[in-house]
């Protein structure tokens, strides 16, 4: 989970600086590190 994380937030970063109209997203379990991964998910909705 901690190596999804840091993929996720790096490629985030590098998806808000392109002209994407939609970025589609399976959230992670909601348990331990996924709670955090969901939350920034659901922030950058």
């Amino acid at each position: 989970m901690a190596e999804a994380a840091s993929r996720l937030f790096e490629t985030l970063h590098e998806l808000d600086n392109g002209s994407f109209a939609s970025i589609y997203a399976q959230l992670a379990p909601q348990e331990g590190l996924g709670v955090a991964i969901n939350d920034r998910l659901k922030r950058g909705a």
